[in-house]
């Protein structure tokens, strides 16, 4: 049986100062969906494909980047700017993963890899990977290598047993928050993305024409809870989070790329956003239960004017999941090897 936890949601709407929230979680939540709706509901996942002929023209691939990426912090926060009829209003949600270590997250990135690999095979698809890469490619072995457990962007970087992986456009950018942004927010991540380079950008095109095939970096980004956030426009903000096993893609809000594949062929160009790209936009998420779920009492403040008239108002809360390792992996496990067959779906389709 699948559980259906809504964790938060806060309304907060500076123009009549009012915020409305559940108080934690709802005793006993759970729907008897059918197994499918894991992937169904709430849940719009897409994967945009952005110069896809590297990806379509052959059916053998080299992997010059696996890694997951395991998130043990998130937060989302969401602002509305009032109007001369209305104030501010911000909601704010902050969760943190506990008891998951480095075992269980090697555990769980060589079983990602391992289920990419078989998908693959399955589609007819050639892999070669990083290894062999490395002892083939000159400009490939040159490359500096990602740390296994090293700290990016997103998360804690898990690189598979036995492999190598070189560090990707954006991976040393600053993180983007979920929730809603302004304008300059949002071009200011498109500038990022776009100017984002690496030493990826120069050697991998050379490493695909002595390898004699594209060469594709893989990044999955597994979260533990699907973090939403939106504001209104007669000035209100509202953020939720469902807890459970998800798979983290780009919001059209957030134009920073996340889980996804990138590739580079012989004749890519260098700049920062001329790669091969099949990415997930949205998220790919189970809400079966993962572990213990605690959450703290909504902190909620606002401020007026001397005439009383309200000039912001905020709501915020934290939550924490202490993971079961079984629920955990089991349900990572479903919403990866979801994730993989779709974008797998757009390689080797010519």
């Amino acid at each position: 049986m699948l559980r259906n936890l809504s964790l938060l949601t806060v309304l907060a709407s500076s123009t009549l100062a009012y915020a409305a929230d559940p108080n934690g979680l709802p005793a006993g939540a759970a729907s008897s969906l059918m197994a499918s709706s894991i992937f169904g509901g709430g849940s719009k996942e897409q994967i945009k494909v952005a110069n896809g002929g590297v990806f379509k023209d052959g059916s053998s691939f080299a992997i010059g980047s696996f890694r997951v990426t395991f998130m043990t912090s998130d937060e989302v926060v969401s602002v509305a700017k009032g109007g001369w009829t209305s104030g501010n209003a911000s909601s704010a949600m902050k969760g943190t993963l506990i008891g998951l270590d480095h075992a269980t997250m090697q555990k769980l990135a060589d079983e990602v890899y391992a289920d990419f690999l078989k998908q693959a095979a399955a589609k007819g698809l050639t892999i070669v990977e990083s290894v062999k890469l490395a002892a083939t490619s000159p400009s490939y072995k040159a490359l500096a290598t990602t740390p296994n457990y090293e700290e990016g962007r997103l998360g804690t970087i898990v690189i598979p047993t036995g492999q190598q992986s070189v560090p990707l456009p954006e991976d040393r950018t600053e993180k983007a928050n979920k929730g809603s942004k302004g304008v300059f927010a949002q071009i200011k991540q498109q500038q990022t993305m776009l100017y984002a380079t690496s030493d990826a950008n120069k050697a991998l095109p050379k490493a695909a024409k002595e390898a004699g095939m594209t060469i594709l970096g893989v990044t999955m980004i597994v979260n533990f809870g699907d973090f939403k956030g939106a504001t209104h426009n007669w000035g209100g903000s509202h953020v939720k989070v469902l807890p459970g096993a998800t798979v983290d893609g780009a919001d059209k809000m957030e134009l920073l790329r996340a889980t996804s594949i990138l590739g580079w062929g012989p004749n890519t160009m260098t700049c920062g956003n001329c790669m091969a790209q099949v990415a997930l936009e949205g998220t790919i998420h189970s809400d079966e239960n993962i572990g213990l779920t605690e959450a703290s009492k909504a902190r909620k403040s606002s401020l007026s004017d001397f005439s009383g008239n309200v000039l912001s108002n905020s709501s915020s809360k934290n939550f924490s999941i202490e993971i079961d390792p079984a629920a955990y992996e089991k349900n990572v496990l479903v919403v990866t090897s979801r994730t993989t067959a779709l974008m797998l779906a757009e390689l080797g389709t010519k």
